[in-house]
């Protein structure tokens, strides 16, 4: 009881003081995680911990940057970015068109080092080709973690991270520097970083494509459905809702989005 009274003031000042609140993530995974980081501080307790955290502020960066995954990889999950590339970015354009409508905006949330925006970035500029001035595009990459992205923006990524890049597209939108390759301008300029958290800074977006891949999965499920409502409400009516491979709509909420691939978790907000 102790412990867990410890534990909760421990995310009571996480809260306080970075304005970050996890305490309705998945307990059994942010215990192991935060356990992992006061192990490698020479921490025993929770207590021990917020003691370190009083005398070494910049503690709460080396933490955040443990709790915040960041696990991603250009066109991680292919079938997804196959149906984003051959259904959903021309269902887009062809809404956009038929309605004389050119603004086009999509948002990576849980954006980690920029990889899957700039997949999107890629796809959008493979599917309109030579018609990319005709639209304006953004797409707007989120992330609770500021060091994550400003990582992003430097758009350098080491071959590990590009193993699921097709040759041409290798060829057609990176330069290799050295060891590393940089995502060309014509990909750049589509994406823009913003730190944003999904559940304390919910806005409305106007966004006709969210990709909100593998996060919903550390959330309790009351956290969850707060998730997904502000995502609901950032998108256009008829946009395209895109979730990680092992995550679901709860069931009280379903009928805020209409099912377009349940194998690969698209909906459609209704």
């Amino acid at each position: 009881m102790e412990n867990e009274r410890e534990f909760q003031f421990l995310l009571d000042k996480i809260k306080r003081n970075r304005n970050l609140d996890f305490r309705e993530y998945r307990t059994a995974v942010l215990e192991r995680r935060i356990q992992y980081r006061m192990h490698l501080a020479g921490c025993g307790s929770y207590w021990d911990y917020v003691l370190l955290l009083n005398r070494d502020p910049g503690e709460y960066d080396r933490l955040i940057e443990l709790l915040t995954i960041k696990v991603s990889e250009f066109f991680r999950d292919p079938t997804v970015f196959d149906i984003i590339g051959s259904k959903i970015i021309p269902d887009i354009v062809e809404q956009k068109q038929n309605r004389g409508l050119k603004r086009i905006h999509a948002w990576s949330c849980g954006s980690a080092f920029g990889q899957e925006a700039y997949s999107m970035a890629i796809l959008f500029c493979e599917a309109i080709g030579r018609r990319l001035d005709c639209f304006d595009i953004k797409i707007l990459a989120t992330d609770i973690d500021k060091s994550s992205l400003e990582k992003a923006q430097w758009a350098s990524y080491d071959r590990e991270a590009l193993k699921k890049v097709k040759p041409h597209i290798l060829f057609k939108y990176f330069t290799r520097f050295q060891d590393n390759y940089i995502v060309n301008d014509i990909v750049r300029d589509l994406v823009r970083f913003r730190h944003h958290d999904l559940i304390l800074d919910g806005q409305k977006f106007n966004t006709d494509l969210v990709l909100c891949r593998n996060l919903l999965i550390y959330f309790e499920k009351a956290l969850q459905e707060k998730a997904l409502r502000n995502l609901y409400n950032a998108m256009n009516v008829g946009g395209f809702l895109i979730l990680g491979k092992t995550e679901t709509i709860p069931s009280n909420i379903t009928d805020l989005f209409h099912v377009v691939d349940l194998k690969e978790r698209v909906y459609m907000k209704r």
